[in-house]
């Protein structure tokens, strides 16, 4: 082969060799690989290389043993490159809850805040029907927690979700000294032990479900989702919605005026969660205190009215202090 003719071949597969690393790096690691528009045209530049030909003529000069000893040329291996491109195009077809999240995050994560308040809300009822409280409230709980877990864990999603360990020190959080406060106010009016071991026992776990997946689902999803279009639009929608998905307690037989309290402090508990998600990068601080409020609200005595008032203004109070200072200390970091 001519001088100038194996140079330009040389340049080719350096070339071809970076994007190959790009692609299958990205391909690895980036969970919106296939929204990604520059990775895309670089999959479709290497799939024109592999089928013009172009890619069997260089390996037939590696073959030959004409490439420099030092040329890195990975993607002339065999099976490289096609298998990469095969599992591209594999990744688009699959899974269906993939291609729904690629699509779009913000509706991906509506579907399930549907999916989550709908069947929770059937599940309850259907237990208390059945004379076992919480007991398909559980069921069903576990089944969808394993089923986003494993579509988590197939697409490499738990740090975009946030289920990892907090990317800030505790002392950038006060040490979570206020989290953990407002987590135990199911029990500032008192603790009871009324309710039957196993009717509490599902209770709790129940509980702990719910806390899992109502931070996964606002805050891993909707939040994450949103906030490309706007950090502030989307801490506001992230909060409000996990308040007022409360209201589904009324179908339920909760009291209004309760019910009412509830939505003002579950929305002020949502900013705070928001807020901690966004600055440390993990929604397990979250979950925890969120885990922890539910499960002792097992074990709540009954308030008063004015007691509820009164504990209810304090959590607000607390939660958007909280989620305030913490935003600060965002955006001096910023």
């Amino acid at each position: 082969m001519e001088k100038e003719e194996l140079s330009y071949a040389v340049e080719r597969i350096e070339h071809m060799e970076k994007m190959f690393d790009e692609v299958k790096n990205a391909f690895e690691n980036d969970p919106n690989f296939n929204k990604n528009g520059t990775m895309q045209k670089k999959v479709s530049l290497l799939t024109q290389y592999m089928e013009s030909g172009q890619w069997l003529r260089d390996f037939e000069l590696d073959e030959k043993g004409e490439l420099p000893d030092n040329l890195k040329r990975g993607v002339l291996s065999e099976d490289g490159l096609y298998n990469l491109i095969c599992d591209i195009e594999q990744s688009k077809k699959s899974d269906p809850l993939k291609k729904l999240f690629d699509k779009n995050e913000i509706l991906f994560a509506i579907i399930w805040i549907a999916v989550y308040v709908l069947g929770f809300g059937n599940a309850d009822m259907l237990s208390e029907s059945l004379g076992f409280p919480k007991l398909l409230t559980v069921i069903f709980g576990i089944l969808i927690s394993v089923i986003l877990l494993f579509f988590i864990k197939t697409n490499g999603l738990f740090e975009y979700f946030g289920l990892c360990g907090p990317k800030k020190k505790p002392k950038d959080f006060l040490f979570y000294i206020p989290l953990l406060l407002v987590s135990t106010a199911s029990i500032w009016s008192g603790i009871s032990f009324e309710i039957k071991p196993l009717t509490a026992v599902l209770s709790v776990l129940s509980m702990c479900i719910v806390g899992f997946l109502e931070e996964l689902i606002f805050r891993g999803m909707l939040f994450t989702g949103m906030a490309k279009n706007g950090i502030k639009s989307a801490i506001i929608v992230s909060s409000l919605t996990f308040g007022v998905g409360h209201i589904v307690n009324l179908l339920m037989g909760a009291p209004v005026f309760e019910t009412l309290l509830q939505l003002v402090y579950a929305s002020a508990a949502g900013f705070c969660y928001t807020a901690i998600f966004y600055y440390g990068k993990s929604i397990i601080p979250c979950v925890l205190s969120h885990a922890l409020i539910n499960s002792l609200s097992v074990f709540g005595a009954e308030a008063t009215t004015a007691e509820m008032i009164i504990i209810s203004a304090i959590q607000t109070a607390i939660n958007i202090g909280y989620g305030i200072y913490i935003l600060k200390k965002k955006k001096a970091c910023a």
